[in-house]
């Protein structure tokens, strides 16, 4: 089977998963993030060690699944501080002293980054609150709508039309036109959610949400590419049959719904 059979096929069963607990929203979902920032931060342990450093898998595993919790039940937020400190107090007996500074670094990095980032597409399902019905899913769908939009067809744009180089020394295959493309992608994707179940979206709403899940969320991909290649490492893992692993599919999630979230949480009335 060719790598783009491959490719093909696992998003036909991945996404309708994500979509599916995206609707069930609560603890499913959560879940569900929670595993995948688990899977992701492994990943970028992975990478640590190849380069030789000594992050803490297990605190760093736990402390990333609190944050992604915390965006469900505010007491998981307490319970992730606590858990921090308590890392912190134990550090100096769990790290290697020659290089303290830079597994402790990389440990806690990693529970917020790609783990409690990812939380925040919890934290956009469940902002709403249950009265508001299906928006927070339509609005969780739109972020991931928005993502995977932007990264298909700025793949595919890219491979077809792609001349001029976007970063040269970070990701020699990405181009200025699968750039453009994957952001002419989300604006389609912008407006056919204002279209139908969004119509509370306002111009400025679609601007918005189109540079944090369209634009800026492209920069996620790059600053991934940056660690992977400061560890010499070309995918983060194998567990995706055509895509690598996870953190490299939700590299520009990690940017677009942190984004997304803030700015539906002040400067919308989705979340009143």
């Amino acid at each position: 089977m060719s790598e783009q059979l491959r490719r093909i096929g696992t998003a036909l069963i991945a996404a309708p998963v994500v979509i599916a607990l995206a609707y069930a929203g609560g603890w499913p979902f959560a879940v569900l993030i929670a595993g995948i920032g688990a899977v992701a931060q492994s990943e970028l342990y992975d990478m640590a060690r190849t380069a030789g450093e000594h992050p803490a898998q297990l605190p760093g595993l736990v402390l990333g699944a609190l944050l992604v919790g915390a965006a469900l039940t505010p007491g998981l937020g307490a319970a992730a501080l606590a858990w921090g400190v308590g890392f912190l107090v134990a550090s100096p007996f769990l790290l290697p002293q020659a290089q303290f500074l830079s597994s402790l670094c990389i440990t806690l990095a990693g529970a917020v980054y790609p783990a409690g980032l990812l939380g925040t597409l919890v934290a956009i399902r469940e902002g709403p609150g249950p009265e508001a019905g299906l928006t927070g899913f339509w609005l969780t769908l739109m972020t991931l709508f928005l993502v995977w939009a932007t990264d298909i067809f700025a793949y595919y744009t890219g491979r077809s039309l792609g001349r001029t180089p976007l970063a040269p020394d970070i990701s020699p295959n990405k181009t200025w036109e699968g750039s453009l493309g994957g952001a002419a992608a989300a604006v389609v994707v912008a407006l056919g959610f204002k279209g139908t179940v969004l119509p509370a979206l306002s111009s400025l709403d679609v601007a918005a949400l189109l540079l944090g899940g369209g634009i800026l969320s492209q920069t996620g991909d790059l600053a991934e590419s940056q660690l992977k290649r400061s560890t010499g490492t070309k995918d983060a893992s194998s567990i995706l049959p055509g895509h690598g692993g996870l953190f490299d599919r939700f590299d520009a999630m990690v940017v677009a719904a942190p984004l997304i979230y803030l700015y539906l949480r002040f400067g919308t009335n989705f979340f009143a």
